[in-house]
């Protein structure tokens, strides 16, 4: 079986989104193979061998003039939805597979995405709708404006099969995203642009074979959590309104605050800690944090400023695009020119400015949001640090009090010991004086014996014992008994 192919787009500070991607992809489909185009420059900051995707540098593209300039006139979040038509054309031509799907790198994959594939076997074009159900009016003005004005289907899933159609799709899709890829609904000319998911809704306009994802375990974010419906089934497999959860959405979510759907939700959810939701919200998390969030977060973005250090800001970037429109661009590399933060001719109108000031606004807001997510990071981090410092300092604890218990315990039988060894050194001493008594009485009596032997003696050597002896030697000879005689 050929390798079914995934693909994404991310900048150098989305790297552990990326790598929980193919994570999670490869955890539920084996066969499955992620394609990742680093819309950044590399920079020595990974190894591209070591990370468990295949990486796609800006280097292989065509056309790196035409590359060089979508790097400078669209900020790092427009470039990444900008480049997914080039990505589309680059595995269709390079790649050939049967079919693929893209997918937003802050997806965490949960089940095998075959029944995807084998809907896409059908069709050439897969869209996923934001919403498959209408809401409450009450909440209408919310949710379903906003699809109004940023799309009706999610840029962040697409499913192609490689057919002439899929092509034809590929080819206007990227021609309009790399120079009509902007996020600027209400700003610059042209007006009411979001990246690439509002284009989408011209599909099913302009291409026939098309299909739609009704899967309701499939693209799960804020913009259609209202109408999904979380369970676990016997085996604890979590199900969504019946059906096997496929992947979620994590669009707008805060690592920091797992349990809440998004930032960017208009809708009011509670989420409750034991649902299925906040315990993979908490799994991904914990992936992420695995996936060195901290370290890659703060990796600088390759394009943000001059050759000679000097920031690209937003008005500065619509500036020079501008006037490539016009054609009065400067020659050679934009980056060489930092004198076009301060002489370009595009300045916004009233309306415009102020929502370009707006824009900068959110951007500058962003840009606090991610150092602030950065430094609740590095605090996690250290707290996590502090906590298993701490949790080893007990064990090491534990394991004191239990070498001084033993200690202690050792001790004791020490004394216990020399308590039995003094007890036995003083019935030795007491046999020792014991013994010695005896030897002394031994040797008494071995005294007396002597002086009895001696007396004897004397007594055998008298003139009465002789004179005794010559009497009974007598009478045994006149045959008298011995016994009379005694």
């Amino acid at each position: 079986m050929s390798k079914r192919i995934v693909c994404t787009t991310i900048t150098k500070n989305h790297l552990a989104y990326a790598r929980t991607l193919a994570e999670t992809l490869l955890e539920h489909n084996s066969d499955a193979e992620l394609y990742v185009l680093l819309a950044d420059r590399l920079d020595d900051a990974f190894d591209p061998a070591s990370e468990p995707f295949k990486l796609i540098s800006l280097e292989e593209l065509p056309d790196q003039p035409l590359i060089e300039q979508m790097t400078f006139y669209y900020t790092p979040f427009e470039l990444c939805c900008a480049l997914r038509g080039v990505l589309h054309q680059y595995i269709y031509e390079t790649l050939a597979p049967e079919s693929w799907i893209f997918l937003d790198s802050d997806v965490m994959v949960c089940h095998s995405l075959e029944a995807i594939f084998e809907q896409l076997s059908q069709v050439s074009i897969l869209l996923s709708p934001h919403v498959t159900t209408p809401i409450s009016l009450d909440r209408a003005p919310n949710l379903e404006v906003t699809l109004l004005r940023g799309g009706i289907y999610n840029g962040g899933f697409l499913g192609l099969r490689r057919t002439e159609e899929a092509y034809r799709f590929i080819d206007w899709w990227k021609t309009r995203l790399t120079y009509y890829g902007f996020a600027d609904p209400q700003v610059s000319d042209p007006r009411g642009l979001f990246v690439d998911q509002l284009w989408l809704n011209l599909v099913p306009i302009y291409f026939q074979d098309f299909g739609i994802l009704w899967h309701p375990g499939a693209n799960i974010g804020h913009w259609n959590f209202y109408e999904r419906q979380f369970e676990r089934d016997p085996s604890g497999n979590v199900l969504v309104n019946d059906q096997p959860l496929l992947f979620l959405h994590f669009s707008g979510w805060d690592l920091f605050n797992p349990y809440q759907v998004s930032k960017y939700s208009l809708l009011a959810y509670e989420e409750q800690f034991n649902l299925p939701w906040g315990k993979l919200a908490k799994i991904y998390r914990e992936k992420l944090l695995k996936n060195d969030y901290e370290a890659t977060l703060s990796l600088p973005y390759a394009f943000a400023t001059f050759q000679d250090g000097t920031s690209i800001d937003w008005v500065t970037r619509r500036g020079y695009y501008e006037e490539l429109r016009r054609g009065t661009e400067a020659d050679g590399s934009p980056f060489d020119h930092p004198e076009y933060a301060q002489t370009l001719s595009y300045r916004p109108n009233s309306t415009q400015f102020l929502a370009a000031q707006l824009h900068q606004t959110e951007q500058t807001i962003h840009q606090l949001q991610t150092e602030a997510e950065q430094a609740q990071a590095t605090i996690a981090q250290h707290q996590q640090t502090i906590e298993h410092q701490q949790q080893t300092i007990e064990q090491a604890q534990a394991t004191i009090a239990q070498y001084q218990q033993t200690i202690a315990q050792q001790q004791q039988i020490i004394e216990q010991a020399q308590a039995t060894i003094a007890q036995h050194q003083q019935t030795i001493a007491q046999q020792q004086q014991i013994i010695e008594q005896q030897q002394q009485q031994i040797h008494e009596k071995d005294g007396m014996l002597d002086q009895i032997q001696l007396r004897l003696q004397a007594i055998e050597n008298s003139k009465f014992w002789q004179f005794r002896n010559l009497w009974w030697k007598l009478r045994r000879s006149l045959g008298q008994s011995d016994t009379l005689a005694q």
